[in-house]
């Protein structure tokens, strides 16, 4: 499991009062904008918050790291809005992260942990090119390490060009703080664009008014309205494996292989593929000496139920032993000594075959779990590249067929730079795998930098896989998060952006087993997000292509496959806003369909009968904050 603390690093350069820290892997708040144009009064926010900002922070707080992106900030004057003045970021660079130019503004009055909040303010605003709106991304944070979350969350611009859009933003507090000891945040390095921010506010209400009682209201202010997605089927990007989960509770100390929470998914769910985590610490506790009991053995009668299953087996690392890797049990970040590589990759080569001869289960590939960061292994690129030169012919004389995933990186946007550098090296080349990549800034990374996925794909001509999926690395620090419709929802957010924008053909999540788990504890009562994951696979098969979407906001997230039968196709829906209706054109005319929508207070709800007209159009009402899936078959022609 990911610590939630890896992606929290100041931003390079920035202003000292910026304070910023990056975040990858934070919690989804429900971004819920409100419509184009004129917002709201005030007086529309619930009564008796209180006020947790300085007056007209916004204004006078300098923007930071406004040098990192080669930005300038002004105030300016607005007219027709409840607001005056408005802050104005022009971004002319890009950035590798989000926060190298952001606007921290410390919390004003104390804050209980438990207490919901509520962010407001506007934005308008457009890309350098014009074509697209512009986006920012609203936190609130600890003001130092480790930068505690309590909520990140992205916002764009309206579609219409010169309007303004207000964005509600319900949350909860995570901790609680002093004055000083929190701050709102805005991070604007979204790439070259001009966005304009007016009338934040963030009020505290305390026990009074509950986190549910929020989000519907701020979805009852911002409706989806009328939505248009064009499919467009004929033009199919990569072909899907499925969904597949990773099995790691004998990594995290357990010596039975399998929890009810783990039988339950591998009951009902079809597991694509299965990340097992090796636990080296306990399989070679000294020198020399390779152990096949307890947490080892319980990995390695894991791999043989999977195999026996048909489930292809990837074989992760995360802790090392002290004796091999040094430092604490469980510290990040630790660098193996070149010196001890022969003693890793035996202890690695001895696992593997074990699991092979005494437990007929191969491991189809390998890799080292988030060695940008390290987790525990900590690499280089230039570094991994070197103990893959020493493993690979390794396991070749073992006649191991197993090869190393390419980077398996702690978040899509630290991918493609670790990942080109191994491409690169020609003496590692007959060793390497897939691609893969964690996706846990899915909803805090740059459209751009999740396309980055993509071109190494292409450029690779090598598959790519998400061996880690979810959407928040903090998600455990909050009470009791797994049964709630907020999980559901922001795990389809994150499925849908990957699987758009990086081409994965492959979605691991995190995990199938009693961490972040789909089901309860005693593997009887299925979690919202167990219906949403169960409704996705099946919406997107194995062997499905991805097919291209245009949707006409970017509220509404869409996500279209075509096959594998011919003439089945599905489109994906997404929707974190209030309920409106989506009409969508490229399908196939005359085909019938199937319709499923997900809802906090009702997962996949069916509706057939349902046919697409002769134009290859089909209107489907959207509940707000929910999940659709429009599953389509081409009536065979009768005889």
């Amino acid at each position: 499991m990911p610590a939630a603390s890896r992606f929290d690093r100041p931003a390079a350069r920035a202003m000292p009062s910026a304070r910023a820290a990056l975040s990858c892997l934070v919690p989804l708040a429900v971004l819920l904008a409100a419509l184009a144009g004129a917002g709201a009064p005030r007086s529309a926010l619930p009564e008796g918050g209180r006020p947790v900002l300085a007056a007209d922070a916004l204004l006078t707080t300098p923007v930071g790291g406004l040098e990192n992106t080669n930005a300038a900030a002004e105030i300016v004057s607005v007219s027709g809005q409840p607001f005056a003045k408005a802050l104005r970021v022009i971004v002319r660079g890009e950035a590798p992260e989000t926060n190298a130019t952001q606007l921290t503004l410390a919390n004003a009055a104390p804050v209980e942990k438990g207490d919901a909040l509520l962010a407001s303010f506007y934005v308008r605003g457009r890309t350098a090119d014009g074509r697209r709106p512009a986006r920012l991304m609203f936190l609130f944070e600890r003001g130092t390490a480790p930068w505690t979350k309590s909520v990140a969350e992205g916002a764009a611009a309206p579609a219409e060009a010169g309007t303004w859009r207000r964005v509600l933003v319900p949350f909860v507090a995570t901790e609680s703080y002093g004055p000083g000891q929190a701050m709102a945040s805005l991070r604007f390095a979204f790439g070259p664009q001009t966005v304009e921010v007016g009338g934040l506010a963030l009020e505290s209400y305390g026990q009074t008014r509950t986190y549910d009682h929020l989000v519907a209201l701020a979805a009852e202010a911002s409706p989806l309205g009328d939505a248009r997605v064009e499919v467009r089927l004929r033009e199919p990007a990569q072909a899907l494996l499925g969904f597949g989960g990773n099995f790691c509770q004998p990594r995290y100390g357990a010596t039975e292989p399998m929890d009810p929470v783990g039988r339950y998914n591998l009951e009902h769910l079809r597991v694509a593929h299965a990340r097992v985590g090796l636990p080296l610490e306990r399989w070679t506790p000294e020198p020399g000496v390779y152990r096949d009991e307890a947490q080892a053995r319980a990995a390695l009668l894991l791999m043989r139920d999977l195999a026996r299953r048909r489930i292809p087996i990837t074989v992760s690392v995360w802790e090392g032993p002290i004796w091999m890797l040094g430092g604490r049990r469980e510290q990040s970040g630790r660098t193996l000594p070149p010196e001890r590589y022969g003693d890793c990759i035996e202890a690695v080569a001895r696992f593997l075959v074990t699991a092979r001869d005494r437990y007929q289960a191969t491991a189809d590939y390998f890799s080292f779990n988030e060695p940008d960061y390290g987790v525990n292994f900590r690499f280089t690129p230039e570094q991994m590249a070197r103990f893959i030169r020493q493993a690979g012919p390794r396991f070749r004389a073992l006649g191991l067929p197993t090869r190393f995933l390419v980077a398996d990186t702690a978040n899509g946007a630290a991918f493609s730079s670790y990942a080109r550098t191994l491409l690169r090296d020609k003496a590692i080349a007959s060793y390497l795998g897939p691609l893969a990549f964690h996706c846990w800034d899915a909803l805090s990374a740059s459209d751009a930098q999740y396309a980055e996925i993509a071109a190494v794909g292409r450029e690779s001509g090598k598959p790519v896989w998400c061996t880690e999926a979810g959407h928040d690395a903090a998600l455990w620090e909050k009470p009791n998060p797994w049964a709630s419709w907020d999980n559901a929802l922001r795990t389809a957010l994150a499925y849908e952006k990957t699987l758009r924008l990086t081409g994965a053909a492959l979605m691991d999540y995190w995990t199938y087993q009693d961490n972040y788990p789909l089901v309860s504890r005693d593997g009887t009562q299925p979690y919202p997000v167990f219906h949403v994951i169960r409704q996705m696979g099946e919406a997107l098969p194995r062997g499905a292509r991805v097919a291209r979407t245009l949707p006409s906001g970017e509220d509404l997230r869409a996500l279209a496959s075509v096959g594998p039968a011919p003439g089945q196709f599905s489109v994906l829906l997404v929707n974190p806003t209030g309920a409106g209706r989506a009409e969508l054109s490229g399908l196939t005319a005359g085909a019938n369909v199937l319709v499923e929508r997900s809802t906090a207070d009702r997962q996949r709800a069916q509706e057939t009968g349902g046919r697409v007209d002769s134009t290859g159009r089909l209107i489907v009402t959207i509940p707000a904050r929910s999940v659709v899936s429009i599953v389509g078959v081409t009536p065979m022609p009768a005889r």
